[in-house]
């Protein structure tokens, strides 16, 4: 059953409801006051009998000259006059019998009035009051019917109409509601649409959003929860996508030294007449395939351990650390004649002293390869807004904006062909980047085509972890 069919079954129910009480409620107070009504006019015509025939009583004497009345004398008299008096009401005169020794036999109300429900045996509804009176000696108790079956009929007409308008009042509420009930719901349709689109992929949907109630505000959360599926599925096809590119470069710059020495052995092995300068060359050359494998793999290990372990971190003066990397570095520097230029000030970091001693011999590694001979590397390193900063920047070939972006992607290389001349796989600044992010750091690169390029590493300082 669908929502606005339980809204309207619910209210149609309690409008019916709602209209029969009341119409029920207002009819049995209405009949109630008539009943009270009734009585009161039984009351009335009780003492009206009661003087009427007090007065005749007292004419009759007047008229024969008798003081007293006999009793016979009286019930013909009261016979004659209760013909003529309230012809819609039956009045009955009856004689008490009461010994004249005693008058504790009379009941204690007996002036009162006193009005009971009576049926009788045509199943008629009447209503008596009566009243008893002392006449000449003789108790005679004056008792006044009345019948209020028109009133009863009444109530059943009345009861009878209230059913049929109460009946007519909720049709034309169940009409009005059904109206209501659809208009209301019409954003919750528009909106179950929307849904199913969305379940159904198509994440670029979005829900129009009109007015302030509640439905607005699930619409807004929708929205919102569609714009972030729809991120975070471009995230996955892109990590998908980097993925597939990751393993497909990685094969081929495995592939490309593995063939090298592949070749170079079986040449060894079949060729039989090799001179010995020629044994020599081909084994220089199966041993620098066979180091660059050795690096490309080492570099992967490197990259893959960052992402699936946590690193011990410790107390590491950075500046001592990178002053190591250089001693290390210096004499390729000098092979490319290339000379590094330093201004660094004594910083205190938490690190992995291999890893960021990995990523600094890394950074000068590239900053060396783009450079060209007699060109200065300059390395800084300060303390700024309570970071460290680390920059690495040469003056060589640059990287061409439109590749900038992709630089720390595994694999990438922007000129493949230099790149591999001087045993590069493209592995470097994705490494780099990784081993900073690890260090809770950020990477940053800055490059103008043949104006050189500049990476800054920001890290946290000692005080702040």
């Amino acid at each position: 059953m669908k929502l606005w069919q339980k809204f309207f079954l619910l209210t149609l129910f309690l409008a019916i409801l709602a209209v029969n009480s009341v119409s029920y409620i207002l009819m049995i107070r209405e009949h109630k006051n008539s009943l009270i009504l009734a009585k009161e006019k039984a009351q009335a015509v009780c003492e009206a009998v009661v003087s009427e025939l007090e007065r005749s009583v007292q004419n009759e004497k007047e008229q024969t000259g008798y003081f007293v009345l006999t009793e016979q004398e009286i019930m013909d008299l009261l016979s004659e006059k209760t013909d003529d008096l309230f012809s819609d009401c039956e009045i009955k005169i009856t004689p008490i019998a009461v010994r004249h020794d005693s008058v504790k036999q009379l009941p204690k109300d007996a002036d009162k009035f006193q009005m009971t429900f009576i049926n009788d045996r045509k199943e008629q509804s009447l209503i008596e009051a009566d009243t008893t009176v002392f006449w000449e000696g003789h108790f005679y108790r004056i008792t006044v019917i009345s019948n209020i079956s028109s009133l009863l009929v009444q109530f059943e007409k009345d009861l009878v109409f209230s059913q049929w308008f109460g009946g007519v009042v909720s049709f034309c509420m169940a009409v009005a509601l059904l109206v209501a009930s659809l208009i209301l719901t019409q954003p919750l349709k528009h909106l179950e649409t929307m849904t199913k689109r969305i379940a159904n992929g198509e994440y670029q949907n979005r829900i129009a959003i009109k007015g302030h109630d509640e439905i607005t505000e699930l619409s807004e959360h929708m929205n919102a929860m569609s714009a972030q599926i729809e991120a975070n599925i471009s995230r996955i096809e892109e990590i998908s996508k980097s993925r597939e590119t990751f393993i497909a470069n990685m094969t081929h710059e495995l592939k490309t030294p593995l063939t090298s020495i592949l070749g170079f052995a079986d040449i060894l092995k079949i060729k039989s007449d090799i001179t010995e300068d020629e044994c020599r060359e081909y084994a220089s050359i199966i041993a620098a395939e066979a180091k660059r494998l050795r690096l490309l793999s080492q570099k992967l290990m490197e990259l893959i351990s960052l992402q699936e372990t946590e690193l011990q971190l410790q107390p590491v003066d950075l500046k001592e650390l990178v002053e190591k990397a250089i001693a290390t570095f210096s004499p390729i520097c000098e092979e490319h004649q290339c000379f590094l230029q330093c201004n660094m000030k004594a910083v205190m970091i938490n690190a992995d002293s291999i890893l960021l001693t990995s990523l600094i011999l890394n950074l000068l590694d590239n900053a060396n390869k783009a450079s060209f001979p007699e060109q200065p590397i300059d390395i800084f390193l300060e303390e700024k807004r309570g970071k460290a900063v680390l920059r690495v920047q040469d003056y060589g070939i640059g990287i061409p904006q439109e590749q900038l972006a992709h630089v720390t992607e595994a694999f990438y290389m922007v000129d493949k062909a230099r790149s591999r001349s001087a045993g590069g796989a493209g592995i470097g600044l994705s490494l780099c980047k990784a081993i900073t992010e690890a260090h809770h750091g950020k990477f940053e690169i800055e490059s103008k085509e043949k104006c050189g390029t500049k990476v800054s590493l920001t890290f946290p300082l000692l005080k702040e972890r």
